[in-house]
């Protein structure tokens, strides 16, 4: 009896699988409900099934756009200046350029300010606008071309001054150019830039003549430039014999700045003095006196100057006589300019001026010219005039007024 209950018990069915019953297989009166909610159950089913489908789409699409700044793409023209300027200062920081090149990833939405680099930091591809930039720089900092009206006016107010600082010179004594030219040395330049620019014009220009025969002399010969300029005979010979330049301001080292009617040698030293063009200024005569202080007996002194300047080159030559020079020879074959080669005589006389007014005569002295009748000046006077209304030795060499 007891397997028999058993076995029975085992044939009925369970609780549960009762009230799921219903369900599967629903009473006749309960299928019209049960039904629409079958339909929805489904709908439902399918729906979570798609979302599960797709859920792996979307994080397959998010992995592959996270992967994709490691493929290779093309690189816009902003990135490739970050890029270049993130390398140029990795050189220097190497962490910056590595927080640039992170900030350079297209995955960023931070956006980095461009800073500039140097042009030498650069590539040569990158160097087009910096080098262009460079060139306007140097431009701006260059005096900028001027066009020929420009040009024309320019060289026209060069001129201009030249011609004012030469006037000075030829009207005004030797100890007022000294003074002019040491407040302002700015002229000695603007000066001899356009007596080079006049010179270039000649067939010959004079100092090359007294270098080519100062070429033949002893190394022991002791030269006078007297009114150098920039003391060409000095940067060509000083080291072949000792040279001395003098003129109213100092160019360079050969040139010592003083006026040539003192300067600063002693007395019988030097075997040739020069006056290349140089016997300017009223008081020409002085330079003569000097010239003769300072050279040797027998002393050579050399002249040249311009053609126009002479009214009568004999009354020249005379008023060097009474200083104390015998003429060997002139030259006056160049059209420009006259060629004077003069010795110093052993005793020359020359007359000094006494207070008073009297005339004495002082063997190889410097006197300031003889008197004339009346008391004024004869033909060798201080400033190198002859007396009265009569024209004199040396005319200046001014240019006409424009």
């Amino acid at each position: 009896m007891g397997k028999r209950k058993r076995h029975e018990a085992e044939k009925k069915p369970s609780p549960s699988v009762k009230q799921q019953q219903p369900m599967t297989q629903p009473h006749k009166e309960l299928s019209p409900l049960v039904k629409p909610l079958e339909k929805a159950s489904v709908a439902t089913t399918r729906q979570e099934s798609t979302v599960k489908r797709k859920a792996p789409e979307k994080d397959n699409q998010s992995q592959s756009h996270i992967s994709q700044p490691l493929k290779k793409r093309k690189l816009t023209g902003i990135d490739k200046e970050r890029l270049k300027q993130a390398l140029s200062k990795s050189r220097n920081t190497p962490a910056t350029a590595q927080s640039a090149a992170t900030s350079l990833s297209p995955a960023s939405n931070t956006k980095t300010k461009p800073t500039t680099t140097p042009s030498s930091q650069l590539n040569a591809s990158s160097l087009k606008r910096p080098t262009s930039a460079a060139k306007s720089t140097n431009a701006s900092s260059a005096p900028s071309s001027l066009s020929t009206l420009q040009q024309q006016m320019q060289k026209k107010l060069a001129g201009a001054k030249f011609r004012w600082i030469n006037e000075i010179l030829y009207t005004k004594e030797s100890n007022e150019a000294v003074q002019i030219f040491g407040e302002k040395p700015e002229m000695f330049d603007i000066y001899h830039t356009g007596f080079r620019s006049q010179v270039e014009s000649w067939p010959t220009n004079p100092i090359d003549i007294f270098i080519t025969y100062l070429r033949t002399k002893s190394s022991h010969t002791v030269v006078a430039d007297m009114g150098c300029g920039e003391g060409k005979i000095a940067q060509t010979l000083h080291n072949q014999m000792t040279i001395h330049s003098f003129d109213l301001a100092s160019p360079n080292e050969f040139v010592i700045t003083c006026d040539i009617s003192k300067v600063p040698l002693k007395p019988s030293t030097v075997d040739v003095v020069i006056f290349c063009l140089s016997l300017m200024g009223t008081n020409f005569m002085d330079f003569i006196r000097e010239a003769h202080r300072i050279m040797k007996p027998k002393g050579e002194l050399k002249i040249a100057e311009v053609v126009s300047r002479f009214p009568d080159i004999d009354r020249f030559v005379d008023a060097l006589k009474e200083v104390g020079f015998t003429l060997v020879r002139k030259d006056d074959s160049n059209k420009m300019f006259i060629l004077f080669d003069f010795v110093k005589d052993g005793a020359g006389t020359q007359k000094v001026v006494k207070k008073g007014g009297q005339s004495a005569k002082n063997k190889g002295g410097s006197g300031e010219g003889k008197k004339g009748k009346g008391g004024k000046e004869g033909k060798a006077g201080k400033t190198g005039n002859t007396g009265g209304d009569a024209a004199p030795l040396l005319k200046p060499c001014v240019y006409k007024k424009r």
